[in-house]
C-alpha cells in the first residue's frame, strides 16, 4: 500500500512530466540550460525551440529576458517582446517562475528595464554637480544609459525631452532639435514633450514661426498653465502679434497665485500696453505689478516711461492730445515721484535714475512756465 508521501512525489512527477510533454525537446533544454545559468547553451536553443515552436510567445519573452537584456543588447530585447506581443499578448506564459500574460510581462520588464537605464543616466547628472570640471564626460555616459532608455521604451517622451537637454548642454545643438523633435513625435498629446521641444528649440536658435506652434499644443493641454502661458504670450509679442499676447497674459495673470510670478506677468502686460499706447491699461499693469512686489523697480521705471510719454504729448500737444501745460505738469511730477521710489529700491542705478530726474524736471519747470 502506497503511503502520503509516495502519492505526492507520484503526482508531482506527473504533473512535471505534463509540462514537459507540453513543451519541444529543444525548448525543454533551453529552459534547463536557464535553470542551470548556462546561458551559452539557452542561447544556442532557445532560437531552435523558436524555430519549432512559432506559436509560443513565451519562448521569445524568455530569450528577451535571459539572454538580450543580460548582454545589453535592448534592441533585440524590445524585437523579442514585440515578436511575442504579436503572437498572442494575452497568452499565460511562465517566466522565472511566474505565471503571467504575454502583456503583463512584457509591460513589466520593459518598464523595469527602463527605470534601469533612465535612473543610472540621472545618476550621472548628480556626479555633475559636485565634479564639474568633468561634465562633458558625464555627459557622454549619461547620454549612452538615456538612449537605452529610449530604445527600450521609445513612446516615453521624458527620456527624449532629457536627451535633448543633454545634447544642448554638450553643445550639440542639432542632436538636441532631434532629440526634442523626436519626444513630440513619440507623443504628441504630452504637454511636457511639446513644451521641451519649445525651450530646446527656442534655445538652439530656432525662430519664433518655428517654436510657436509647440507652445501652442502645449497650451491646448494644459490651458491654466501659467508657464506655458508666459513662453506663448513673449512669443506673439514677438511676433508683432500684441493683442494676443495681451489675452494670453491675462489668461496666464488669472491662473497664477504666486505672487511675484504674477507680478512679472502683470510687468510684461503693461510694457505691451504701453507699446500700443493703452496709456491707462499700462498705467495699472505696473501699478498691479508694484503691488504684487514692492521691491519691483522696474514697474516703477515702466510708470515713469508712461507718465513722462504722458507729459510729452499734453506740452507737446501730440495727435490725439490737447496742449495742456497743467496736465503736461501734473504727468511730469507724477514720473519724478516714481522715479525717487525706483531709486530707494534700486540704489545700484541711481546715477542713470538721477539723469532722469533731471530731465524731468527740466521739462515740469517747461509746463510750469520757466
Amino acid at each position: 500500500m502506497l503511503n502520503k508521501k509516495s502519492i505526492s512525489l507520484a503526482l508531482l512527477f506527473t504533473l512535471t512530466m505534463l509540462i514537459v510533454a507540453c513543451s519541444s525537446q529543444e525548448y525543454t533544454t533551453a529552459k534547463l540550460a536557464i535553470q542551470q545559468s548556462d546561458f551559452v547553451k539557452a542561447a544556442e536553443w532557445l532560437p531552435k525551440a523558436m524555430a519549432v515552436e512559432p506559436d509560443n510567445p513565451e519562448i521569445p519573452v524568455s530569450m528577451g529576458v535571459e539572454i538580450h537584456a543580460k548582454d545589453k543588447d535592448w534592441t533585440k530585447m524590445v524585437a523579442m517582446f514585440d515578436k511575442a506581443m504579436s503572437i498572442n499578448p494575452d497568452k499565460q506564459i511562465e517566466v522565472r517562475g511566474s505565471f503571467i500574460s504575454v502583456k503583463d510581462a512584457v509591460n513589466n520588464y520593459i518598464e523595469f528595464y527602463w527605470a534601469q537605464e533612465f535612473n543610472k543616466g540621472v545618476e550621472q547628472f548628480k556626479k555633475i554637480q559636485d565634479d564639474p570640471e568633468n561634465k562633458p564626460e558625464y555627459l557622454d555616459i549619461a547620454i549612452d544609459y538615456f538612449l537605452n532608455a529610449a530604445i527600450i521604451m521609445p513612446s516615453d517622451a521624458n527620456t527624449h525631452s532629457t536627451l535633448a537637454k543633454c545634447y544642448f548642454d554638450k553643445g550639440d545643438k542639432d542632436a538636441a532639435k532631434e532629440a526634442a523633435l523626436t519626444s513630440v513625435e513619440k507623443n504628441p498629446e504630452s504637454f511636457d514633450a511639446n513644451f521641451g521641444a519649445g525651450q530646446i528649440l527656442i534655445r538652439a536658435g530656432e525662430s519664433s514661426e518655428v517654436v510657436l506652434p509647440f507652445y501652442e499644443k502645449a497650451a491646448s493641454i494644459e490651458p491654466s498653465n501659467s508657464k506655458v502661458l508666459r513662453e506663448l504670450a513673449g512669443m506673439y509679442y514677438d511676433l508683432g502679434q500684441k493683442e494676443r499676447s495681451i489675452e494670453v497674459f491675462e489668461n496666464a495673470i488669472s491662473n497664477e497665485e504666486e505672487k511675484k510670478v504674477k507680478a512679472n506677468l502683470y510687468f510684461n502686460l503693461g510694457v505691451i500696453h504701453n507699446q500700443m499706447k493703452n496709456y491707462e491699461d499700462a498705467e495699472k499693469s505696473f501699478d498691479e505689478a508694484f503691488y504684487l512686489d514692492d521691491e519691483d523697480y522696474e514697474a516703477l521705471e515702466g510708470m515713469v516711461l508712461i507718465y513722462d510719454s504722458l507729459g510729452d504729448q499734453y506740452l507737446n500737444g501730440a495727435e490725439g492730445f490737447e496742449k495742456d501745460m497743467n496736465e503736461a505738469y501734473r504727468w511730469y511730477r507724477k514720473a519724478e515721484k516714481k522715479i525717487k521710489d525706483a531709486l530707494i529700491i534700486n540704489p545700484d542705478e541711481s546715477d542713470e535714475y538721477k539723469k532722469i530726474l533731471k530731465q524731468l524736471r527740466y521739462k515740469k519747470g517747461i509746463a510750469e512756465g520757466f
